[in-house]
C-alpha cells in the first residue's frame, strides 16, 4: 500500500506537468500563426527600371487583398495560403493587352515577405522584398 501511494503522488505532477506543457504547445502554435493583415511595400526591377508595388493583405492562413503597381491597376489575389513562413497566391494582369497569370511565393520573416514571382509557365520571373508599412 506504502508504495502505491507514493506513486499516486507522483502521478498527480507529472500529469499537471504534461497538461502545461501541452497548453504552451498549443499557445506557441497560435502564436506562430502570422497576422499579415495590413500594407506591405516593396519594389521589384523590371528593364533596369525600379517598379513599386503595393500588397494590401488581410488574413492569418487563407490570405486575401490586392496587389497594386502592376500594369492593369489594382489585381486582386487568388488562393492565398500562408503555411508556416510560406506564403503563395496569384494574380492576374492585363500585360499589353492580354491577360497573364503572376504566381507569388514568398517567404515570410517578421515585417519582410521576401518573394520570387513570376509568369505561370516560368518564362519570366524576378525577386520582390515588401515590408510591412
Amino acid at each position: 500500500m506504502v508504495g502505491s501511494d507514493r506513486s499516486f503522488g507522483t502521478i498527480l505532477p507529472m500529469k499537471h506537468n504534461l497538461v502545461v506543457t501541452g497548453l504552451l504547445i498549443l499557445l506557441a502554435g497560435l502564436a506562430s500563426a502570422a497576422d499579415l493583415t495590413g500594407k506591405w511595400e516593396g519594389s521589384f526591377k523590371y528593364n533596369e527600371q525600379a517598379v513599386p508595388v503595393t500588397l494590401e493583405l488581410k488574413g492569418t492562413t487563407e490570405i486575401s487583398g490586392t496587389v497594386t503597381g502592376m500594369p492593369g491597376g489594382v489585381a486582386p489575389i487568388k488562393e492565398g495560403k500562408l503555411d508556416g513562413e510560406d506564403l503563395s497566391f496569384w494574380i492576374v494582369i492585363d500585360y499589353q493587352g492580354n491577360p497573364l497569370k503572376l504566381v507569388y511565393k514568398g517567404k515570410v520573416n517578421g515585417n519582410e515577405i521576401r518573394f520570387m514571382f513570376g509568369t505561370e509557365d516560368g518564362s519570366w520571373g524576378t525577386e520582390l522584398i515588401a515590408k510591412k508599412a
